[in-house]
């Protein structure tokens, strides 16, 4: 009598059967394989996302229409000495750069804009990270008497030697700093002699 198919087969399965079942495994194995790369890139692009997001909520907001970060001179050069009793530069003799180096919007442009009302000239506004507490001035050798004379405007604000030509300055303004000095304030600051910077005799 000729053998049952099931006594030609203990499993129950034909080498037909066991053939697509492979096939069908190898098919899930590969599908599951890519779904895992797939996924996995994902995660890898959400991650480069969220970093470059985290950084820029860090970086001080772009003012609209203006010059990308300021890069400073590494030197600090020798500050050239100014005369006994000399003032502050008047405000129409000094160009400054303003700088947000804080988390509000425009900020540079609006206080530029105050400095331009009380007869300064202002070269760019932009951003910067090198903002101190509340501002900071950067001047070269020959622009004390231009740092002073901003620093008059702005309050109490750190001044900081490079090694840049002429007396061009730079203001940087940190989260401490909200508007200008009061102008009378400001104009009583720059009617008063110039102290003498470190390293320089006193007059």
């Amino acid at each position: 009598m000729p053998s049952s198919h099931h006594d030609a087969h203990p499993y129950g399965r034909s080498s037909d059967d066991v053939r697509r079942r492979d096939q069908r495994v190898r098919r899930i194995r590969r599908l599951r394989l890519t779904q895992l790369v797939f996924f996995s890139a994902v995660a890898l692009a959400l991650v480069a996302v969220g970093a470059y997001a985290l950084q820029e909520l860090r970086t001080p907001p772009a003012e609209p229409g203006v010059i990308a970060e300021k890069t400073f001179g590494t030197g600090a050069g020798e500050v050239t000495c100014p005369e006994p009793g000399a003032l502050p530069l008047e405000p129409a003799d000094v160009q400054v750069t303003v700088l947000n180096g804080t988390s509000r919007s425009g900020f540079a442009g609006r206080i530029a804009e105050d400095l331009t009302a009380r007869g300064y000239t202002v070269a760019e506004t932009g951003n910067t990270s090198k903002a101190g507490a509340r501002a900071t001035i950067v001047y070269g050798p020959e622009g004390y008497l231009a740092a002073l004379s901003v620093q008059a405007q702005v309050g109490e604000a750190e001044l900081r030697l490079d090694d840049r030509e002429g007396t061009a300055v730079d203001l940087l303004l940190g989260e401490g700093i909200s508007n200008l000095t009061e102008e009378a304030a400001a104009s009583a600051a720059l009617a008063e002699p110039a102290a003498a910077p470190e390293g320089c005799a006193a007059g």
